[in-house]
């Protein structure tokens, strides 16, 4: 009755299993049974899934998450008849090989997972941690060559204001000069005009101005000296 239910209620290639059997045979339960195991799950079946699961490496495109669940099945493949304790233990060794990347796999073996799923946590962490400093490492240059050219401006200001600095001192030594060869139409000397003439002012104050000016003798300066005091008389010496 048994052989009769299971017959019946197979399909497809199954069904065409039972059609190739004696038909004698038809009806024997354990007979059909091991027929079809034969066809679906041949003892050396297990072996190829043992195979495909040392084969196992990441493809370039893969995720930790994708390859663990491949590995999963494969196991499940390999060792259907093991205990889950033992099948997760082969599939964590499976997982940590298949990642073909010995800093991944130190950072993995370094935290002593437990499952394959702590596998999976741990290599992701890890790929987090290192996108995160290649990002930092790809900003750097970019920062350094911003301070490079703060440095730069920084030194062109300097050296414009050092310039700057150097012209107004030539400029006011020059000045000196010609003030040093002026010469006052009051009292004659030299180094400073009639305005800020003190013996000017005080004969001001005493009202004793001298209605007489002092005329230099011009022909023993120079003729720059003599455009500067020229200069000063437009300017009210006088």
């Amino acid at each position: 009755m048994k052989a009769y239910e299971l017959a019946t209620s197979l399909r497809g290639v199954a069904q065409g299993i039972v059609t190739d059997i004696e038909p004698a045979k038809r009806l024997n339960y354990d007979y059909l049974v091991s027929a079809l195991t034969s066809r679906f799950e041949p003892a050396n079946q297990v072996n190829m899934y043992k195979v495909q699961m040392n084969s196992i490496y990441r493809k370039p495109s893969q995720t930790l998450p994708e390859m663990a669940q491949e590995i999963r099945r494969v196991t499940r493949q390999a060792y259907p008849t093991a205990p889950i304790e033992i099948r997760d233990q082969l599939a964590k060794d499976c997982f940590v090989r298949a990642i073909n990347d010995p800093k991944i796999q130190l950072s993995i073996f370094q935290r002593e997972p437990k499952t394959i799923d702590d596998c999976v946590r741990f290599g992701l962490e890890y790929e987090a941690f290192t996108v995160d400093q290649k990002r930092l490492n790809n900003a750097k240059p970019a920062t350094r060559m911003l301070s490079e050219n703060d440095d730069s401006a920084e030194y062109d200001v300097v050296t414009r204001l050092a310039k700057i600095s150097e012209q107004m001192e030539k400029l006011t030594n020059k000045e000196g000069q010609n003030f040093s060869r002026m010469t006052c139409f009051y009292c004659g000397n030299k180094g400073h005009i009639k305005k800020e003439c003190r013996k000017f002012e005080w004969d001001k104050r005493h009202n004793c101005v001298k209605s007489n000016k002092f005329v230099p003798n011009f022909n023993n300066q120079n003729s720059q000296s003599n455009n500067t005091n020229n200069s000063f008389q437009r300017q009210g010496n006088w």
